[in-house]
């Protein structure tokens, strides 16, 4: 899962010596979270719309003519902006997006391609990308199988045990739980008879811990 066919490509982006007050007119316009600051093709930050909006908040609270003046005539998008902001490359993958949100707190990247700025990726591309990947519009059902490591679970034979009590894979994952050591397969299918390959697959000595049926 490569980054360049999950993300927003071509976006929006502004300059920094753009006046704050112009740019919150483009994040009420776009409804974005994040805007992308590049300066003669050459990226410099990321505004936030919270940033922005706490600030013309604290202009507001304070009923100042001279700070609302400042505000719409004087502050920059470069007085507001996150500088060197962590960014993905334009072939990384979709877990390097994960590892590095978690890692940073982030749910916006830039992606670069070389020193451009080629697209965009954010928390709502991934939760797009695991419905797809996890076949929630095709409605598929699923269960998730624990095992250890003195019981390995070889993926080949459970397609086939899978597949020999009806029903077609459609997507599988390996999860581990740090703690207890364990370690599970969910594992998503299509079949006229779900509850029938959950059997079939339980008869064959697979420790079934969860089912999900698509509603």
């Amino acid at each position: 899962m490569i980054i360049k066919n999950w993300m927003q490509a071509d976006p929006l982006t502004i300059e920094s010596d753009m006046l704050a007050s112009e740019a919150i007119t483009l994040f009420d316009k776009h409804r974005l979270p994040f805007i992308t600051v590049v300066d003669n093709g050459r990226l410099r930050g990321l505004l936030a719309r919270r940033d922005i909006r706490e600030a013309a908040s604290c202009v507001t609270a304070a009923q100042s003519i001279h700070e609302l003046r400042f505000f719409n005539t004087q502050l920059k998008v470069k007085d507001l902006m996150v500088r060197k902001p962590e960014t993905l490359s334009v072939n990384d993958t979709v877990e390097t997006a994960l590892i590095k949100g978690k890692k940073f707190g982030r749910s916006f990247f830039p992606v670069m391609d070389g020193e451009s700025v080629c697209g965009t990726v954010s928390d709502i591309d991934i939760y797009n990308s695991l419905y797809q990947i996890l076949g929630a519009d095709e409605k598929t059902g699923g269960i998730s199988l624990e095992y250890d490591h003195e019981n390995e679970i070889s993926v080949k034979e459970l397609v086939a045990d899978i597949d020999a009590a009806g029903g077609t894979v459609h997507s599988i994952f390996r999860m581990s739980k740090p703690k207890s050591g364990q370690k599970r397969i969910l594992l998503r299918f299509k079949a006229e008879n779900r509850a029938k390959v959950a059997e079939d697959v339980k008869a064959k000595g697979y420790r079934i811990v969860e089912m999900v049926t698509p509603e």
